[in-house]
């Protein structure tokens, strides 16, 4: 038995049960909204390290609107 994160659950070496499929892995339910993300990567100085996933310029122009 293996941990993909340490937050993560157990799953098997050989068969993979308990793996969930990877598609779904940066997926939640709960996700930022572009003007959202972009408020936050604003008040963090722009740093690239705060973008949510968004490029730069969807969060340019969200901040713009």
């Amino acid at each position: 038995m293996t941990k993909r994160y340490v937050f993560s659950e157990m799953y098997c070496d050989n068969c993979k049960y308990g793996l969930d499929d990877v598609e779904h892995d940066d997926q939640s339910d709960e996700s930022l909204s572009v003007y959202e993300a972009a408020n936050i990567w604003a008040s963090n100085g722009k740093d690239e390290d705060y973008t949510f996933g968004y490029s730069e310029a969807e969060l340019e122009a969200a901040l713009g609107s």
